[in-house]
């Protein structure tokens, strides 16, 4: 599809840009996809070391490579196409346009946002420049209408049916070419013992003003339609459809009254990947566009099985959405080639026009070799928290008129607005993150890297809590083991979802030591069973964050690729039933179409946090953070070695989120599974009413959830050692790592965190 487009009349001036592959190999060849307002930019390639610069930050270092020559290119501006459909390639009925009279259609469908404001197609072979084939659409008001292509024009046949928010109708369509008549009939189907909302519709022998065209349309569509103008030749998909379609036929009525079955899709086959699968003899297969939902509910689902890898009915339908997007598509402005030498770490692509008025640092990822990981000589690796910068890509929770809206008990709560800001809310296009809702209100499933992330820059501030958050914050870690001279590999949660495969050549036992992101928060099964192997042969992990470990999610790989080295696949995440969520899936809807495996809280699935790390998720608040108080346990011989260097019995006072336990912060609990033998080393009190309790954590009723109101919401430090005689070291605060820079790392908290590190990697020796 057509990317580049003309730039806006008064759109202001902005470079923003996404690498493929996303996370590489040395070696690798990177293409880079450039959106520019400006005529020209000059590029160079950095690794990053610390991002963010400013008071009481350490300094920004970067550091060049020279041998990626460093270019100007021309601009120009592009933009991503969202909307999600279905397409069948080639689809014809030329075979039976002798022999048939005409075609029957039928459908399923249910409307999400009927009145869109916009045309939207449930079907579709209709050309609009040959003025052939069918479509069923909804109008602007939601009423449904076919169109028939008669070669001269095409013919809309109006009906009086105004369809319902959320309520399934079945669509049945007959057109009888030769005669020129059509048949309508629209059926509303009622959840369990509701009454419909109207009666259903006929209409029988409707009379075209020509004879209708069916036979010679090249393509079938589903939750959207082709376009052709004459700025835009090639077809362009427009009038997507918002809501659920299944089981859709086209069967060709043949002269000898017989029927022909031209196409038939049960979307419940092949869930797992981005193709339709035609169920006739015909072998119609499609494409998936833009990742619609899957595995969700259809018209004849009532509930017996919920788990759609065990149900014989009741999966058969697809959830599409006009603001959905996979692949922003984009066209390669450059490339170039990683040095085999590369170390691993994050990189950027810094972009800046020529004239100064806009520019980028387009970050991409960097994994370790065997040869680099050899010469490097870590014994330390620091996971950066992949998962999660994929699960709030481009999230827009400050957009107050949505039901995903983030909202904060403080009234003098504040939205941080600078130029990051409001170049996120202009470019809609680039998609959603998983904490949005689709514009019908359904809760977003899926994240793509394959578009411009625009808060996965090191210099982010985040517009809530107004300090660095997950990637910004995480490359103070980076600048850290810089700072402490520690050799370091840097590797990614893609890295462990598939280090304990056999055909990945990752190696995760050369490490003795793991060091989490500030917030590892989406852990697919893979990655969380990579850390639990890793501690139980022996090593040892810190955990220096907060509110890890607490959403199940599931990887895919990149469309139709069976490589371990293509790391483009988008993340999928299904909320409910508990949790801090900004939206909960239907019932039914919670097992993942990715691997069929459950989807919502590690906690539900018995994987709290608890069990490995020590500590688990209990309160949340945009507030300033508050400091640890030792316990009389740290002040003991045994660990005595942590605090060495620290008089104070209150530390982590200063941060850039004020104290060291603030944001999304995790207590010790037995109950949860945390181990009965870990010490609690600090915990913190004190935390303003600007902090609430997580639900989950709440009994009935639920009162004295604020700050001020319960010991619950607390930071507990804590460490054990396991069975495989290795060490955990958890803090239980996402704001750790903005009391860790502070000052150039000159803090109790630093020093802390240096004793720890230095002291498990004397023990592995």
């Amino acid at each position: 599809m057509h990317t580049i487009h003309p730039v806006p009349l008064h759109y202001p001036a902005e470079l923003i840009g996404y690498a493929e592959p996303w996370i590489a190999n040395p070696g690798d060849t990177v293409e880079v996809k450039i959106s520019s307002t400006e005529p020209e930019y000059a590029y160079r390639v950095v690794r990053l070391i610390q991002g963010h610069e400013g008071e009481h930050f350490p300094q920004k270092r970067e550091e060049e490579i020279q041998s990626i020559v460093s270019q100007v290119q021309s601009g120009r501006f592009q933009l991503a196409h969202p909307g999600s459909y279905a397409f069948v390639e080639d689809f014809s009925l030329r075979e039976v346009e002798q022999d048939a009279k005409g075609i029957d259609v039928s459908v399923y469908f249910q409307p999400h946002l009927p009145r869109s404001g916009h045309t939207q197609t449930i079907v579709s072979t209709l050309d609009d420049t040959t003025k052939t084939g069918f479509a069923i659409i909804l109008t602007e008001s939601g009423a449904v209408e076919v169109r028939v292509g008669t070669g001269s024009h095409v013919e809309a046949i109006e009906t009086c049916f105004e369809t319902t928010r959320r309520e399934w109708v079945e669509a049945r369509v007959s057109i009888h070419a030769k005669d020129a008549l059509v048949d309508i009939e629209l059926i509303p189907l009622a959840a369990f013992a509701q009454q419909p909302s109207q009666a259903p519709f006929v209409l029988k022998n409707y009379r075209c003003g020509a004879p209708t065209k069916l036979f010679g349309i090249e393509w079938l569509l589903f939750a959207a339609s082709y376009s052709q103008t004459p700025a835009v030749p090639s077809p362009c998909a427009v009038d997507f459809f918002n809501g659920k379609i299944a089981n859709p036929k086209i069967v060709a009525t043949m002269m000898d009254g017989k029927g022909r079955t031209m196409a038939e899709y049960d979307f419940s086959v092949g869930m797992q990947s981005d193709n339709i699968f035609d169920q006739s003899n015909a072998a119609a297969h499609g494409r998936l566009v833009n990742a619609p939902t899957r595995a969700v509910t259809d018209h004849d689902w009532d509930g017996t099985e919920v788990d759609w890898t065990k149900a014989e009915y009741g999966y058969g339908a697809m959830h599409f959405h006009e603001d959905d997007l996979d692949n922003a598509d984009w066209d390669t402005d450059f490339r170039f080639q990683i040095p085999r030498s590369a170390r691993s770490g994050a990189y950027a692509v810094k972009a800046e026009a020529t004239n100064g008025l806009a520019k980028d640092d387009i970050t991409f990822f960097v994994r370790p070799s065997a040869e680099t990981a050899a010469n490097v000589g870590a014994k330390v690796a620091l996971v950066l928290s992949t998962f999660t910068y994929l699960a709030y890509g481009n999230e827009r929770m400050y957009d107050q008129s949505k039901p995903s809206r983030m909202e904060a008990p403080d009234p003098a709560f504040a939205i941080r607005k600078d130029s990051q800001f409001y170049r996120m809310e202009r470019r809609a296009d680039l998609g959603l993150s998983t904490y949005d809702v689709h514009k019908d209100e359904s809760g977003v499933v899926f994240s793509s890297p394959r578009r411009p992330l625009l808060a996965v820059r090191p210099d982010h501030i985040n517009w809530a809590m107004w300090r660095p958050r997950e990637f910004s914050a995480d490359l103070m870690m980076i600048g850290f083991l810089e700072h402490l001279g520690v050799p370091y590999d840097v590797i990614t949660d893609h890295d462990l979802h598939f280090c304990r495969q056999e055909a990945s050549s990752f190696d995760i036992k050369r490490y003795r030591v793991l060091i989490t992101g500030c917030h590892p928060e989406y852990p697919t099964l893979e990655s969380l069973e990579a850390y639990t192997e890793f501690a139980s042969l022996g090593g040892s992990i810190m955990y220096l964050g907060g509110n890890g470990f607490y959403w199940v999610a599931a990887m895919r790989r990149m469309m139709d690729s069976g490589s371990l080295d293509a790391f483009q696949g988008r993340l999928e995440v299904r909320r409910g039933d508990q949790g801090v969520r900004s939206h909960t899936l239907p019932g039914g809807e919670l097992y993942f179409s990715t691997n069929g495996h459950r989807g919502a809280l590690w906690r539900s699935r018995g994987r709290s946090p608890n069990v490995l790390f020590g500590i688990g998720s209990t309160g949340e608040g945009t507030g300033p953070g508050v400091p640890y108080h030792r316990s009389e346990a740290s002040k003991s011989r045994k660990y005595r070695w942590m605090f060495e260097g620290i008089d104070a019995d209150v530390i982590g006072i200063d941060g850039f989120g004020g104290g060291a336990s603030g944001d999304e912060i995790d207590k010790y609990d037995v109950r949860n599974g945390s181990p009965i033998d870990a010490v609690v080393l600090a915990t913190t009190t004190g935390h303003s009413d600007e902090f609430g309790l997580f639900p989950e954590e709440a009994g009935f009723p639920m009162k004295d959830t604020c700050g001020s109101q319960t010991r619950e919401i607390r930071s507990d430090m804590v460490y054990y050692e396991t069975s495989g005689y290795g060490h955990v070291f958890s803090v239980g605060s996402i704001n750790w790592f903005c009391s860790l820079g502070w000052e150039d790392f000159d803090n109790d908290i630093a020093k802390l965190t240096s004793n720890v590190l230095h002291r498990f990697l004397e023990k592995s020796n």
